[in-house]
């Protein structure tokens, strides 16, 4: 079996997994036996530590077959297993706060504006995470800082040791990110690539935000009126999360769809300025970095890939178009989930195991 192929059975297994325990949880009555809104609050505290315990040991076996065993297996780039249980222990304590304080703000809007308010607070943090990515990448992981690209005006460059790290469009502004080893590993076709996220550091990355935005919070909103769910304390939040779960799991076979033409109008965008040959390099180079899976079946990409197959995307760039496409919606909604319990967020196959994939994921 392929890297490629053994990473997508890890997470399609721990998707399936967190699916089918939202599922059983539900359908079992589990809701009706967490603590009741208003609990003391010492209750509360011990049931969201209790909830977010169970998200980090059911994820753990799934994070070391992706971030230790697969890599060493197939010859990756992996870390010792004394660094991975310190990167794994920070990214999960950063994410753990992260929801505990989403969780703490989602409470306090219910009880003093109801349900309308607790959907804003939702909205609001959503869009807030999607902006605040790199600096949230670099308190779960050891990003290093970022520093200016010499000759590319916006373009900033950071220090990253997984290889699958591409960075990604940040900020307010759509600033574009990479990693300090595409210098070495693109060489003079890197402004190939920064002409690709140029493409995309307007329109389409603020339609990507506000698309992964609404998606998120009309799956909260749902979640928050079924059986269970609610913000009036802990216990229904924690239920809530288990029907955002689903919602998110809906999302992984949904919004790729939405995030792939985003990617062939970026590079119908470096075609436009570069010659097609020089694009094609630039995508299978940046491919190799990643799951090195040039090809693949067409139900396997439509299903579990918001990113196309390096070979489809070079027979492509003849007819592909520059266009106005969301940018990474797929992939911008898997962080926004930390914002409502969503505990799928990094159990997915291109950064299960892999802290410094969690906030910024591939997004190249």
């Amino acid at each position: 079996m392929t890297y490629a192929r053994a990473r997508l059975l890890v997470g399609i297994t721990g998707v399936g997994v967190w699916v089918v325990a939202a599922t059983v949880f539900l359908a079992l009555g589990g809701a009706g036996l967490l603590p009741a809104a208003h609990s003391p609050i010492g209750t509360e505290v011990a049931t969201l530590a209790v909830a977010l315990a169970v998200h980090a040991v059911v994820s753990l076996p799934f994070d070391i077959l992706g971030g230790l065993v697969l890599p060493r297996r197939h010859g990756r780039v992996a870390p010792t297993p004394a660094r991975f249980v310190a990167a794994w222990l920070r990214g999960v304590v950063v994410q753990s706060v992260v929801m505990a304080a989403a969780v703490v703000l989602i409470i306090v809007a219910w009880r003093a504006g109801g349900r309308g308010a607790a959907v804003g607070v939702i909205a609001a943090l959503s869009v807030i995470i999607a902006i605040a990515r790199l600096p949230m990448a670099r308190l779960v992981a050891a990003i290093g800082a970022p520093r200016p690209l010499p000759g590319a005006h916006g373009v900033t460059v950071v220090t990253a040791t997984d290889p699958g790290f591409t960075g990604g469009l940040v900020g307010a502004r759509g600033s574009d990110v990479i990693p300090d080893a595409w210098r070495e590993a693109l060489g003079d076709a890197l402004p190939i690539e920064l002409t690709r996220r140029d493409a995309h550091a307007g329109a389409s990355y603020w339609l990507g935000i506000l698309i992964a935005a609404a998606w998120t919070t009309a799956g909260a909103a749902l979640a928050l009126m079924l059986p269970g769910g609610g913000a009036d304390g802990v216990g229904p939040m924690v239920a809530t999360g288990a029907w955002f779960t689903l919602w998110s799991f809906i999302g992984l076979l949904v919004l790729p769809s939405i995030s792939r033409p985003a990617v062939r109008a970026a590079d119908a965008a470096a075609a436009r300025s570069w010659p097609a040959a020089a694009v094609a390099g630039v995508i299978s180079t940046l491919d190799a970095r990643q799951d090195d899976e040039p090809e693949r079946p067409g139900a396997i990409e439509t299903i579990f890939h918001p990113i196309p197959g390096a070979a489809s995307r070079i027979s492509g760039l003849a007819s592909a178009r520059p266009a106005v496409r969301p940018w990474h919606v797929a992939r911008l909604a898997l962080p926004m989930s930390w914002c409502c319990l969503g505990f799928l967020g990094r159990a997915v196959h291109c950064n299960a195991g892999r802290p410094e994939l969690w906030v910024l994921l591939p997004a190249d």
